[in-house]
């Protein structure tokens, strides 16, 4: 006969049940904080063997569960391989996965070259100058409203950097977003965010500077509203293609003082 028992489970179970796989998962955030900038930085070099789980335990003072999460957390951003046998050996910079948020932070952090951040500004153009050219024939009337709304609201924020930034990022947003393109999104998505972090991106830009932006933007808006796409794509690439000279002009100059 079958019991006429049931078993109720409450909120407070299961956040009781999810504790044990939590805290190694927080604690493996630690590891892989410190390894991956162990790696990025060079202080650690490619093709190098890491220790063994619990050689790296004893360092860091966790468990081989919470050893074994962090390293693989690192294997699936492409910093380590790890082969049962033949240990954990830290990858090329050339299979490291650079759009993670956790390697691209930590890898901007080193990029004294701005190579890195040069690559970042090329894939950018190419992204977003084919997404301004497929905006031009799908923005809606309230899209064209906004996107000129923001550039009059540019002009009227020269003298206030932050407000200034964020109409600025939205003005783009709403391009990219009536282009239909999701990957698209997603990857600029991912520069604007954690490149946008550096220095050489953030730093409050001279008023001229800013004024020029803001004529550039009616320039790209002007093209979108005549639903010329080709237009609109050379606008922006070169828009965005200024932007960084200037601030690679600028921060060299600093260098050189």
């Amino acid at each position: 006969m079958e019991s006429s028992l049931t078993t109720v489970v409450t909120p407070a179970d299961v956040a009781l049940n999810q504790l044990p796989a939590a805290r190694p998962a927080r604690l493996a955030s630690v590891v892989v904080a410190q390894l991956a900038r162990r790696i990025i930085s060079g202080e650690i070099a490619a093709g190098s063997v890491l220790p063994t789980e619990g050689a790296l335990g004893q360092q860091f003072g966790f468990s081989r569960t919470v050893m074994r999460e962090g390293l693989k957390l690192l294997e699936e951003r492409g910093l380590v391989r790890v082969e049962q046998g033949r240990g954990t050996t830290v990858r090329p910079r050339e299979l490291w996965n650079l759009l993670d948020p956790d390697v691209l932070l930590i890898a901007l952090e080193y990029d004294h070259d701005t190579k890195l951040l040069d690559d970042l500004i090329a894939v950018r153009r190419l992204l977003e100058a084919d997404m301004a050219r497929a905006a031009a024939t799908r923005l809606s009337d309230a899209e064209l409203v906004e996107l000129a709304e923001d550039v009059e609201q540019m002009s009227r924020s020269v003298d206030d950097y932050p407000r200034f930034r964020s109409l600025d990022l939205a003005f783009h947003a709403t391009l990219m977003r009536a282009s239909g393109s999701e990957i698209g999104r997603a990857i600029v998505g991912t520069i604007h965010t954690h490149a946008g972090r550096t220095p050489r991106l953030s730093d409050p830009t001279p008023r001229a500077s800013l004024k020029r932006t803001v004529a550039e933007h009616r320039a790209i808006y002007e093209a979108l509203a005549a639903r010329d796409g080709a237009l609109a794509a050379t606008r922006i690439s070169a828009h965005i293609a200024s932007a960084w000279a200037e601030r690679r002009r600028k921060r060299v100059n600093t260098k050189v003082k």
